[in-house]
């Protein structure tokens, strides 16, 4: 309730935004509570089980007005950077049928970015990120843009990406401040 009372008296847009919503039941309870936007990420299921969920999320959604965001590939834990980061990019193919099948406002997108601390040297797929771009025809959303360095997330910008989730450098800049 804070962040929408501020929000409403906000002298610029604000948009609430729940991200990596972790069910279909937290995603709906954030819609009701006055939400503008969700970000549905059933992202370690299957293709098919993470579309079938996100379209019924994107129903809900639209119907109140608000925006969804969702992950298609898994962009996976800083801490097994080296072990997981090709594991999870997302594929062409599968993100052009997955918009059209979900209807979601943005894509999150798996190029070589992980969550959290990385252990080891960040290394973005711009081919890949630069092919997604181009196709798919909603916004693409990197997460995992902490510690990915400035040169890197200024380049993805270049070649496409419309949102930077930047979650462990404003938490561990908060951190420090205290």
């Amino acid at each position: 309730p804070i962040m929408k009372y501020y929000a409403e008296r906000a002298k610029v847009p604000v948009a609430l935004h729940l991200d990596h919503g972790s069910s279909f039941e937290r995603c709906v309870q954030a819609l009701r509570l006055g939400f503008t936007s969700v970000m549905y990420d059933a992202s370690a299921k299957s293709f098919e089980e993470n579309a079938e969920e996100t379209k019924e999320i994107v129903k809900i959604a639209h119907a109140v007005g608000a925006s969804v965001e969702a992950e298609l590939g898994h962009v996976g834990q800083g801490a097994e950077y080296e072990e997981t980061r090709d594991a999870g990019l997302t594929k062409l193919e599968e993100a052009l049928k997955y918009v059209e099948e979900t209807g979601v406002d943005c894509l999150a997108v798996a190029v070589g970015t992980s969550h959290g601390v990385y252990k080891g040297e960040p290394h973005l797929e711009f081919e890949l990120l630069d092919h997604l771009s181009k196709e798919v025809p909603v916004p693409l959303v990197l997460h995992g843009g902490s510690g990915t360095g400035d040169e890197n997330l200024a380049k993805a910008v270049r070649t496409g990406i419309q949102k930077v989730n930047l979650n462990t450098d404003v938490s561990e800049a908060g951190k420090q401040a205290l």
